[in-house]
């Protein structure tokens, strides 16, 4: 046990040393409690070197006896870069408090050879530094133990307590397994050394110094989230215009814009540690995100929209990556594209699409398996613009598509379109030739009236592939030939009756 101890001794003088070098080359004041603990245990490593070293009685003697208040100053240090690492201030108070009792140890230990407080071992009766830990403990030695034990405990536990709250987050989820089997194979050490053997190693040098080494690694290697907010890189993304997301390796949320948290009511402990696909689940009743520009359904016109743009980063001197994702709001560019969108595939005069669009659409259809089609054309427009003017002519179209939109209401999916001067197209997927007939009927009841000055005369035909055989077009054709034999049967009829009415009532404009 004891080769083994003293192996473990020379490892951890190893481990107090290593992290000197990156602290002394760092001049960033956000590590401040970090270096001095990293000092500190570095400090502590070249006391032992010369109490166990020496020739000299004196020498060995107060180096061992000024490790004691070593012992409190790296437990205080410890405390001070936990409280710094989860966000909590060290109140002043403790600050005074922690000097206070530094300044008496430090006297105590100073003064040990003639009160025997720590140890019942005066500098006369020195010989080797072996008899630094065979000697009797003094009055003072376990109260002195307990209250380095319990600043470094009460430490911890806000360290777990803040690991608890990240416990989804990947590289919390190795902090936490790392931390909880170093406090348990140091308390099983400590307890060992004081309940079953002596040894001249001290295993609270060497829990304090593996301590302060896997804080070093957590902190300065390891957490980018630390190293983002501790280097005022936290503070300049809070301030940015764009709202952002800051995800480890996996995915998951490591930390979020406080405007995005504000303007959709989300809770950061809710959202932390989350995958991002948790966070776009309960964004997706308010917002739109994408990563390709694209016009989207008129459901999502009342969203907000935002544009994710993705990056990988890592920060200097990190081994681990994350992503940054920001969030560029372009609700209003979307509303400037529907609105060009509308003016590009929308019919002003009524309404209803246009040829553009209803060209677009045609160009995706697959299949036109159970497609129906609808030609329609108004009859005697010509002769209502010549007698009447442009007004009534106006007046027409408007009508047959207000009464287009209200027949084909319950048809849920539909394209309806002007497609030229008095001509208007309608495409039905999933139809039957019951339901074009029935809506056909229902339009040209709508149009009829008792009154000609009322009626909106129109002809329709209709055509439908039941098998997907045929192509859009020989459909919108056989829909043509029927709109064109009912015109035959029906445009002049009307335009004739149109002509005598206005005689009669000496209506004529043109």
């Amino acid at each position: 046990m004891q080769a083994f101890l003293e192996i473990l001794l020379i490892l951890t003088a190893f481990l107090s040393v290593i992290p000197v070098v990156n602290m002394f080359r760092n001049h960033d004041n956000k590590y401040r409690c970090l270096k001095f603990l990293i000092y500190s245990a570095a400090f502590w490593t070249i006391l032992i070197f010369v109490e166990r070293s020496s020739t000299n009685a004196f020498v060995s003697y107060y180096a061992n006896m000024l490790g004691y208040p070593l012992k409190f100053l790296l437990a205080f240090f410890t405390m001070c870069t936990i409280l710094q690492y989860v966000g909590l201030k060290l109140p002043k108070q403790i600050l005074y408090g922690a000097l206070i009792l530094l300044t008496i140890e430090l006297v105590i230990a100073v003064t040990n050879s003639t009160t025997s407080w720590f140890l019942e071992l005066g500098l006369s009766q020195f010989n080797t530094f072996d008899d630094l830990y065979t000697a009797s403990k003094g009055a003072l030695f376990f109260p002195h133990l307990i209250i380095i034990y319990s600043i470094v405990i009460t430490a911890l536990w806000f360290m777990f307590s803040f690991l608890a709250k990240h416990r989804d987050t990947r590289q919390y989820k190795a902090v936490t397994r790392m931390l909880v089997i170093c406090v348990v194979v140091v308390l099983t050490f400590n307890a060992s050394q004081l309940l079953f053997f002596e040894s001249n190693v001290d295993l609270t040098y060497i829990s304090l110094v593996v301590v302060s080494f896997i804080l070093y690694i957590v902190i300065y290697s390891k957490d980018m989230v630390f190293n983002l907010k501790a280097s005022g890189r936290g503070e300049i993304l809070s301030n940015m215009r764009e709202m952002y997301i800051l995800t480890d390796r996996d995915k998951r949320i490591i930390e979020i814009s406080p405007l995005l948290l504000e303007k959709y009511n989300i809770l950061f402990d809710d959202i932390i540690g989350q995958k991002f696909e948790t966070l776009e689940t309960t964004l997706k009743e308010k917002v739109v995100l994408y990563s390709e520009h694209k016009i989207v359904e008129e459901e999502n016109e009342s969203k907000d929209h935002y544009h994710l743009r993705e990056k990988e980063f890592k920060l200097k001197g990190m081994d681990d990556f994350g992503y940054m994702i920001l969030l560029y709001d372009e609700t209003q560019v979307y509303s400037l594209l529907r609105e060009l969108n509308r003016l590009s595939n929308y019919d002003s005069m009524t309404g209803l699409n246009n040829r553009n669009y209803i060209e677009q659409k045609i160009e995706k259809v697959k299949s036109t398996k159970n497609l129906g089609v609808l030609s329609l054309d108004l009859n005697a427009l010509k002769t209502n613009n010549d007698y009447l003017g442009h007004e009534r002519g106006d007046y027409l179209l408007k009508s047959l598509a207000n009464k287009m939109k209200a027949v084909f209401a319950d048809v849920v999916e539909k394209s309806m379109a002007r497609i030229g001067g008095d001509e208007f197209l309608v495409l039905i997927p999933n139809a039957t030739e019951k339901l074009l007939e029935k809506k056909k009927q229902e339009l040209l009841k709508a149009c009829d009236n008792k009154a000609i000055e009322k009626v909106v005369s129109v002809s329709i035909g209709t055509s439908i592939d039941l098998e997907g055989k045929k192509s859009i077009y020989e459909l919108i054709k056989e829909a043509d030939k029927g709109m064109y034999e009912m015109k035959k049967l029906r445009s002049k009829a009307y335009s004739d009756e149109i002509i005598k009415y206005i005689e009669m009532q000496g209506k004529y404009i043109r």
